[in-house]
């Protein structure tokens, strides 16, 4: 299950403190580069998000139904 949450992010003087991280994140110190990323992602539910508190989901049945043969084709270019 995929949740989009929006990151937050502490920085103090000498520590970084990361709440969430996801979907091709990074955290980088000092001098450096970070070139040619990139990321690819596919998402099936069959329940969807539940979210709240004291929420209850009793004897359910959930099918997805996904036939492909494949999923996001991905195909790599070459960086020169």
């Amino acid at each position: 299950m995929t949740r989009n949450h929006s990151s937050q992010i502490h920085i103090l003087l000498d520590k970084i403190e990361v709440m969430s991280i996801m979907n091709c994140s990074g955290i980088f110190t000092g001098e450096n580069m970070q070139a040619n990323w990139s990321t690819y992602q596919k998402t099936n539910m069959g329940f969807g998000v539940v979210a709240g508190e004291f929420n209850d989901s009793d004897s359910n049945l959930n099918i997805v139904h996904d036939p492909d043969v494949v999923d996001m084709p991905v195909q790599n270019k070459s960086s020169n």
